[in-house]
């Protein structure tokens, strides 16, 4: 009996010309208000300096979209229709004497660029030094409301609700009967409950840098105090969060219609987020963070990448519950090194909500490891799906 869901057919994920056309427009005729704001200040602390919010600007006249777009070209892009939301997605298929199929799944405010440095390193492991046995079938979809999938209902998607997107598509559309999922940011929040939901089917999870919520108490004294560093944090960098979980139209139109304001809101997380290179500069380069902005505004996806946290804050049973962790084997690797430091969870706390197999914490990779630390990152999700291949 064949599946009841249309198969995902193949598509070029294109890039809007006239969009590129109006984005060099509006950027020659930018207003930097931050001029005045920042006057005088090269430092971070009221948000982008006006100097560098000016170079990224210049650098953003000179890029060529047609570099992102042959890049794009490159790829096996399809589109699937899963219960009325249409969901973009790459497909790589493994060299390997048995691919693992491996869901990624990316946050805000990155996209599927984020993991194309990895995809390779995936999919042909021997061809960079690896075992061929550890070859994955990576597929790696955008989030509704995010580059080229279409978008959400009007609220948003929970992660339960794109979970079982993500499942329908992994079983349903492209008919892998057993797979595994890795996930960071709001990514992290989908893959934890892809593990929840469908033991049967999700041979083991991987998650970098989960955020989790607070479980019920008693805590222990590592606990507590890693969720005061978490209200500590969120009082001096998160205002971005609760805006997007309370407002987001309201900012949402001014990344829309603004390159300038889109470049600003995206650019100080990217940059801030990231760990750094040997020579002191952003891991997320400015390349991809170019092309990050491109296909933001090509797409016209800024204000509903933002659903996300409203859904969360306002759908009853966005949280992940506590303590009852599930069979599923899930490996966490904590990723240090970003410029801004994000509080990280202890193992204990963890333990509340996963049934944890593999722990490792560095001291580099940042918020966006598959950008700054793709090796890294491809040697542990190698290491940690192994014992699930083949059962």
């Amino acid at each position: 009996m064949g599946s009841p869901h249309p198969p995902a057919k193949p598509f070029r994920a294109a890039l809007d010309i006239e969009a590129s056309g109006d984005l060099a427009l509006r950027l020659g005729t930018a207003r930097l208000g931050t001029a005045r704001l920042a006057a005088g200040v090269d430092t971070w602390e009221r948000g982008v300096p006006a100097d560098w919010l000016a170079r990224l600007i210049e650098d953003w006249q000179a890029f060529d979209p047609l570099t992102l777009q042959a890049r794009l070209d490159r790829l096996t892009h399809l589109r699937a229709e899963v219960d009325g939301v249409s969901v973009h997605l790459v497909h790589a298929p493994g060299t390997g004497p048995d691919p693992l199929p491996l869901v990624l799944t990316h946050g805000w405010p990155s996209s599927f660029l984020e993991y194309l440095t990895l995809l390779p390193l995936l999919t042909d492991p021997a061809a960079h030094g690896g075992d061929p046995a550890d070859a994955f079938t990576v597929v790696l979809p955008s989030l509704p409301g995010f580059g080229f999938s279409g978008p959400p209902p009007p609220g948003g998607l929970t992660y339960p609700q794109v979970a079982e997107l993500w499942h329908t598509i992994m079983t349903g559309v492209l008919g892998y009967r057993r797979y595994a999922a890795h996930g960071s940011d709001l990514g992290a929040g989908v893959t934890a409950r892809l593990a929840r939901a469908h033991p049967d089917e999700v041979a083991a999870i991987h998650l970098a840098t989960p955020g989790l919520a607070a479980p019920p108490k008693p805590w222990t004294d590592p606990v507590s105090e890693h969720f005061a560093e978490i209200r500590a944090w969120l009082a001096e960098e998160g205002g971005y969060s609760h805006m997007h979980a309370t407002k987001p139209a309201t900012i949402g139109a001014a990344l829309d219609d603004s390159p300038v304001a889109l470049a600003a809101w995206l650019g100080e997380k990217l940059t801030r987020w990231s760990s750094t290179t040997a020579d002191g500069q952003p891991a997320f380069d400015r390349d991809r963070l170019l092309s990050t902005l491109t296909l933001y505004w090509a797409t016209r996806t800024a204000a509903l990448s933002l659903l996300p946290y409203w859904a969360y804050r306002h759908a009853p049973g966005s949280t992940l519950p506590a303590d009852d962790p599930g069979p599923v084997p899930v490996a966490i690797d904590i990723f240090g090194g970003e410029i801004v430091p994000f509080p990280k969870p202890p193992r204990e706390l963890a333990e509340r909500y996963f049934h944890v197999t593999h722990w490792a914490e560095h001291d580099r990779g940042g918020h966006f490891p598959a950008v700054a630390e793709p090796r890294l990152l491809a040697d542990r999700l190698r290491e940690v799906f192994r014992p699930c291949r083949g059962s």
